[in-house]
């Protein structure tokens, strides 16, 4: 019975080497998808794809930079709770960056519009920050 709950946990090394590993493995899918998919004959799966591979790859990248950067800082929390910021925000900034690509082809990619998009993703932000605050 015990062998099975240990099971269930991930310790902070082996996180850092399963989400380096899917990392890894969305980049080389996306440059794949990059050199041998035409997007012309693919379609709409094409694309799906390449904006699939490149979020896979860009959520796990700034992930474990944002896990790397606050352990480097320094500071008196646990682990689990700079993962859990760093993902958030590494899944945040990659939804800014991929809704700024889709922007770019259909001609909305504005500074009204990105600024607008920022606005929002900071809002959520926000939201989170202030429900973890301790009330008085």
């Amino acid at each position: 019975m015990r062998r099975t709950i240990e099971c269930l946990f991930m310790t902070f090394r082996d996180y850092v080497a399963v989400m380096s590993l899917a990392t890894i493995s969305a980049w080389i899918a996306w440059i794949v998808v990059i050199f041998l998919i035409d997007p012309y004959s693919a379609g709409a799966v094409g694309f799906l794809f390449f904006y699939l591979t490149l979020g896979l790859s860009l959520i796990g990248s700034l992930s474990l930079i944002g896990v790397g950067v606050r352990i480097w800082r320094g500071g008196n929390s646990l682990l689990s709770r700079y993962v859990a910021v760093s993902f958030r925000q590494a899944l945040l900034l990659t939804m800014v960056m991929i809704v700024s690509l889709l922007l770019l082809p259909v001609g909305l990619f504005k500074l009204w519009s990105v600024s607008l998009l920022i606005l929002a993703v900071s809002c959520v932000e926000l939201s989170f920050l202030l429900s973890k605050r301790p009330r008085v």
